[in-house]
């Protein structure tokens, strides 16, 4: 049975606590040597690569699913769903590790992606740019806010969720967009064409960009 009184007997006063914390008639010394800073930047380092590695690996595997989801109409749903999942642990991760246009860019990709089961292929390609344009941050090791550039690329992401969940009638406008940020954000130019109509088959642009095409 559960003894009030014997529990509060095991909490010392709070001077008793304070003469037994480690070092206190000397006190601690928390002085900030370059050894210790040394070793802090390692692990900080260590930890970061181990995310740009694991973070590569998922965004394949994005890519792969959102393949996948082009060229299997039945079940197309299970596709998207684990796109919209690996982008939730991303967007965990990218902050935590000095990635907040990851948190960011991962963000808008698990809202192009929830709930999603039958995509135009405009929405189908945006959402390939989006995994796209993650890729580019971890693969250009882009740390911190970024530039006008990334955060141009964030909003053509955020107008694509807004306008093309929505329904809204501009998918054309709105995928051109997205397109054209995303492909300054890798090449920084502007792409030579207005991005084509799109198709169920595949494509290879000059830059690597894949998409449907004609």
């Amino acid at each position: 049975m559960f003894d009030p009184h014997a529990a509060g007997r095991l909490i010392g006063n709070r001077g008793d606590l304070k003469r037994k914390a480690v070092n206190y008639k000397r006190g601690q010394d928390m002085r900030l040597t370059p050894e210790l800073r040394g070793q802090i930047e390692k692990v900080i380092v260590e930890n970061q690569a181990d995310f740009e590695r694991s973070a590569r690996d998922t965004m394949q595997t994005m890519k792969e699913a959102w393949g996948s989801a082009a060229f299997n109409s039945i079940g197309r749903g299970r596709y998207y769903e684990w796109i919209h999942d690996l982008a939730l642990e991303l967007k965990g991760q990218g902050s935590l590790f000095g990635y907040p246009l990851v948190t960011l860019y991962a963000d808008n990709l698990k809202n192009l992606c929830g709930g999603l089961t039958h995509p135009s292929t405009r929405l189908h390609a945006i959402i390939g740019l989006n995994i796209d344009a993650l890729n580019i941050i971890v693969r250009r090791r882009i740390t911190g806010p970024g530039s006008v550039l990334e955060r141009r690329v964030a909003e053509a992401l955020r107008e694509a969720y807004v306008k093309m969940r929505l329904r809204a009638p501009s998918e054309i406008a709105v995928e051109h967009k997205v397109a054209t940020a995303v492909r300054q954000l890798d090449s920084k130019r502007a792409p030579a064409v207005q991005s084509p109509e799109l198709k169920q088959t595949a494509r290879q642009w000059p830059n690597g960009v894949r998409l449907p095409a004609n």
